[in-house]
């Protein structure tokens, strides 16, 4: 029988406004099985991060938790 891996992310968006329906969005990403997050301005960087721990989770060996470096 097959090994099957999963390998889940939880994708939250945030948009402030503050008087600017046009205001930018940025989000936060969490790799479920790891519990490591990071903060995107744009979904390049959000594709990165998925990447990564979906490469990694072939071996089970997860990266290290990346620095959190954008507002929220």
């Amino acid at each position: 029988m097959p090994e099957t891996t999963i390998c889940s992310f939880v994708l939250r968006f945030v948009q402030i406004q503050e008087g600017d329906p046009a205001a930018p969005w940025h989000g936060v990403i969490r790799h479920v099985q790891s519990t490591a997050e990071t903060r995107f301005i744009d979904m390049e960087e959000a594709l990165i991060f998925i990447d990564k721990y979906l490469r990694e989770s072939q071996t089970g060996d997860f990266p290290p938790d990346p620095p959190t470096s954008r507002p929220e």
